[in-house]
C-alpha cells in the first residue's frame, strides 16, 4: 500500500502545496485506486495534479465521516475526472448536519450522489481492494472514549443530537500486521484499533494515519498513550485535529511522525509464508471449540467479501456444533507445529447421498492444497454413497474453482436465505 497525503492542515517548507483543515488520501493497494475523503474544497484535485497522481484511475472513494471537512470536496469531482466511482460511506454521512444555524455537513445528498455515483451505504465492514477494509460503524469497546455529541443530525423531518456514528475508518492488513488510517476519530482511535484488530483477526498494529480527536492533555489522552504503548505501536502519524499539545504528550511517550500535503507512507505487502506438511486426521470432542474458531476465522474473509455478516457459519453455536458432530463426520488438518488450520464435515443420507459441506482453510495457509486434499480425504470415509453432494455461493468464485478441480459439477442454482447458491455434485465412480 502506498498513501499519499493530498489535503492536512499542514504543509511541508519548500514544498508549496496548498492545505486547509481537513483531509484526503489518495491509496493505491495492488490495482486499485482510492480516496479516504475529498477535503473541504478543490485543493485535493490541485494538489494531485502538482504531485503528478492521476485521479482518472480512482475507482473507489471512501468517506470517514460526514462533516464538511471531509466530504464538501467531492462538489469538484467532475466527469472529466471519472464517472465510474464506487462511494463507500456509513449510511448517515450523506444527511444533514447543523452545528446552531451552521451547516456543517456534506453539500451533497445521498439521492444526488446515487445520480452520478455507484454508491454503497454500510455500517457493515466490506473490503473495497485486495488488502484494505471499510470499517463500517464503530461500536465502543472501552470506558474511556466516551461519545461525544457534535451538534445536530436531521433525518427527514427528524432531528436528533449528533453523536458521530458515522465515524469510521480503513484499515490495510500487510500479512503481518494491520495500518490503521483514519478521518478524526470521533468513535476514538482505540476504539477504532481494537475493532479492526477484531474485524482482521490480528492483533499487531503497524502504523495508525490520521485525526485523533485529541485537544488536551487529559486523562483520555494517558489512556490512549498506554493503549499504543501495549498494542506495541511505533508509526504513529497523528494529524488534522489532534493539537500541539497533544502531539507532544504523545511524542514524550512514543515518538511521532510529522504530517503535511505530499507525506508518501509506503507499507509493503509480505503474505506469511507457510510450510504445510501436515497430516488429516478425524475430529474429537476436544477439538471443537477450536474448530469453531477456526471456522469464524475462514467466513470472516468471505463475509468481509461479501458485505454480509449474516452468513450461518459465523453464528453457529458449540452446542450446535457438538449435535452435527454426533451425526456427522468431521476432519481437520494439521500443521507441522500441531495447529487445526483447515476441516471439512460430510454425512450420508437415508438416500445414500453424501452432503458434504464448510470446508474451512485458516487464511493464513490458502492457496497451498489444504482445501483439496481434505475434499478428497473425506471421500474415503464415506465410500458407500451414491454421489457427493454440496453448495457454494456465487460470490465465491475460488471455492466453486476449488470444487470442480475435485470433479464437482453444477447441477442446479438456488436461492439460499438471500444468497444465490451454486448446488454442485460428484458421482462416486465406486459405485457405478
Amino acid at each position: 500500500m502506498k498513501l499519499t497525503v493530498l489535503v492536512d492542515n499542514n504543509t511541508y517548507i519548500d514544498q508549496y502545496y496548498l492545505g486547509e483543515p481537513a483531509v484526503c488520501y489518495y491509496i493505491e493497494d495492488g490495482e486499485t485506486r482510492l480516496l479516504l475523503d475529498t477535503g473541504y474544497s478543490d485543493i485535493f484535485i490541485r494538489n494531485a495534479e502538482a504531485l503528478g497522481i492521476d485521479l482518472t484511475q480512482v475507482s473507489v472513494i471512501t468517506f470517514s465521516h460526514g462533516h464538511n471537512d471531509h466530504t464538501r470536496g467531492l462538489q469538484y469531482w467532475s466527469g472529466e475526472i471519472g464517472t465510474n466511482v464506487h462511494i463507500v460511506a456509513h449510511p448517515d454521512t450523506f444527511k444533514e448536519r447543523k452545528c446552531g444555524e451552521l451547516s456543517i455537513g456534506s453539500p451533497l445528498s445521498e439521492a444526488g450522489l446515487r445520480e452520478n455515483f455507484r454508491l454503497t451505504l454500510s455500517s457493515e465492514p466490506m473490503k473495497i481492494s485486495d488488502h484494505i477494509t471499510f470499517l463500517g460503524e464503530i461500536p465502543s469497546l472501552n470506558d474511556f472514549e466516551p461519545r461525544k455529541s457534535f451538534g445536530t443530525l436531521v433525518d427527514g423531518p427528524a432531528c436528533s443530537e449528533d453523536f458521530v456514528a458515522d465515524d469510521t475508518a480503513l484499515v490495510y492488513n500487510n500479512g503481518n500486521g494491520l495500518f490503521i488510517i483514519t478521518g478524526c476519530s470521533h468513535s476514538g482511535i482505540c476504539n477504532i484499533i481494537e475493532y479492526a484488530k477484531s474485524v482482521c483477526n490480528e492483533k499487531r498494529i503497524i502504523g495508525v494515519i490520521g485525526g485523533f480527536h485529541l485537544f488536551e492533555v487529559s486523562e483520555q489522552l494517558r489512556q490512549t498513550i498506554a493503549y499504543f504503548q501495549m498494542n506495541h505501536i511505533e508509526e504513529l502519524y497523528p494529524c488534522h485535529c489532534v493539537s500541539f499539545a497533544a502531539k507532544a504528550e504523545i511524542h514524550r511517550h512514543i515518538p511521532i511522525h510529522e504530517v503535511g500535503v505530499g507525506l508518501v507512507i509506503d507499507v509493503k505487502y509480505q503474505p506469511k509464508i507457510r510450510t504445510v506438511g501436515g497430516v488429516i486426521q478425524k475430529v474429537t470432542l476436544e477439538d471443537l471449540p477450536d474448530i469453531i474458531d477456526l471456522q469464524k476465522k475462514a467466513f470472516t474473509e468471505v463475509a468481509l467479501w461479501m458485505n454480509n455478516f449474516d452468513l450461518p457459519p459465523l453464528h453457529q453455536t458449540i452446542d450446535e456444533l457438538r449435535n452435527e458432530y454426533e451425526k456427522s463426520i468431521i476432519l481437520k488438518y494439521l500443521s507441522d507445529e500441531g495447529v487445526i488450520v483447515g476441516s471439512v464435515r460430510a454425512h450420508m443420507d437415508k438416500d445414500h447421498i453424501c452432503h458434504v459441506g464448510k470446508l474451512i482453510v485458516h487464511p493464513d495457509y490458502q492457496n497451498q492444497g489444504i482445501g483439496y486434499a481434505l475434499m478428497c480425504e473425506i471421500e474415503k470415509y464415506v465410500p458407500h454413497c451414491d454421489k457427493y453432494l454440496l453448495f457454494t455461493g456465487e460470490e465465491t468464485p475460488n471455492t466453486k474453482y476449488l470444487y470442480e478441480k475435485v470433479g464437482y459439477v453444477v447441477v442446479d442454482k438456488q436461492e439460499m436465505a438471500g444468497l444465490a447458491m451454486f448446488i454442485m455434485e460428484k458421482k462416486n465412480k465406486a459405485m457405478l
